[in-house]
């Protein structure tokens, strides 16, 4: 059985926890009981009030304010009014953060991540915990440092130059 991760692998700086994601196989129990398990792939972080690409730079808001909470939990938002995209939030209750889950082996985009693995709003503000039915493991052979990516985010120029130029987007480059 591999490890949950829990609250307090969450509750770092946002930056290291999209990197450390990057490896960790996100896990959902569907209602039937069987276990989709995948590898992430790619993720993308959203750091504090400062952030202008992120949901939390003009406050809490009812959309939001799941970032504003404790750590390792799901924050589930409509995007687009099509696709409902999976963030996980990190560090101290009271700053906002979050990190946007955006690829799994397999499966690549956040809407189709959410698709795949039948994540809805149903999930908002849950504690990621196997009881919940949406977790993540640590699971054996950790990615080397050297296969990660940082990349600007995607589809955040309304934030500005600054802050759409960001390398909070981090990739696993897999060998071949």
């Amino acid at each position: 059985m591999q490890r949950v991760l829990n609250k307090a692998f969450f509750d770092r700086p946002t930056l290291d926890v999209a990197r450390d994601l990057i490896g960790k196989q996100l896990c959902r129990r569907l209602e039937s009981g069987k276990i989709i398990r995948a590898r992430i792939c790619g993720t993308e972080a959203y750091d504090g009030f400062e952030d202008r690409a992120s949901h939390a730079s003009k406050g809490a808001t009812t959309r939001n304010v799941v970032m504003f909470g404790p750590p390792g939990r799901a924050y589930i938002y409509l995007c687009y009014g099509v696709h409902w995209l999976f963030n996980i939030t990190t560090r101290e209750k009271g700053y906002p953060a979050a990190v946007l889950i955006r690829a799994v082996e397999g499966v690549a985009g956040p809407g189709r991540l959410t698709k795949h693995f039948q994540i809805s709003s149903s999930f908002n503000d849950q504690l990621l915990t196997r009881v919940g039915g949406l977790w993540v493991e640590d699971v054996d052979g950790e990615v080397s440092p050297t296969r990660i990516v940082a990349t600007p985010r995607v589809g955040v120029n309304y934030a500005g130059a600054e802050w759409a130029a960001m390398p909070w987007r981090f990739v696993w480059e897999k060998q071949e």
